[in-house]
């Protein structure tokens, strides 16, 4: 096969709001006082944090503007939640631990990944279409180890930080050895009316 006929680089992609660092920092301290137990569970690293709107698979990343444009038009019809903050902590089964995101208005995430994940599909892109659960991944279990409901009980008191998203952001997931690193691939603003006089991305 010559260099012209090898099929384009593709790459695993997902929609995400990312999380501030100001919240990021907030956060990583209210963890390190929690009793949350590092040789069951592996935590996962501040700088991959980010709350899911839409998974799609392996994508030839040539359609990166096509993913892109599909989010913008999206966000024309659903801007962003006029504020974030940090909710419950909850698990997915035995594997994976977690704190949810709380918006207002109530289910805006919701609504714009439902529009999102319909939009890539009517696009011809392979987006995985599920009910968004906005959360932030905070550890997921090792070898042989469990989340319990002790893990979740031991996050009942992290604090409510709120925040204002600006964007959405195209990452890809690189897999491999350990666990996947991620790369931003595309940034795309909230243009939306609920963006206007918004001039960082935490609240205080």
């Amino acid at each position: 096969m010559t260099t012209s006929q090898l099929p384009p680089p593709s790459g695993r992609l997902f929609v995400a709001l990312p999380v501030p660092a100001s919240v990021r920092a907030s956060l990583v301290a209210a963890l390190e006082r929690s009793s949350v137990d590092d040789r069951r569970l592996r935590r996962t690293r501040p700088e991959r944090w980010h709350v899911t709107l839409a998974f799609l698979g392996d994508t030839p990343l040539e359609r990166l503007p096509d993913v892109a444009a599909v989010v913008a038009s999206a966000l024309r019809r659903r801007p962003l939640p006029d504020e974030l903050r940090l909710g419950s902590p909850g698990r997915f089964g035995d594997h994976t631990l977690w704190v949810g995101v709380d918006e207002s208005p109530p289910g805006s995430l919701r609504r714009l990944g439902a529009d999102i994940q319909a939009g890539l599909a009517d696009a011809d892109l392979p987006v995985t279409q599920r009910t968004v659960t906005p959360h932030i991944t905070l550890a997921r279990a090792r070898r042989r180890g469990r989340v319990s409901r002790t893990d979740v009980e031991a996050l009942g008191h992290l604090p409510t930080i709120p925040w204002q998203p600006l964007g959405v952001e195209v990452w890809q997931a690189h897999l491999g050895d350990g666990p996947a690193r991620y790369s931003t691939e595309a940034s795309i603003p909230d243009t939306g009316h609920r963006n206007e006089g918004r001039g960082s991305a935490a609240t205080t």
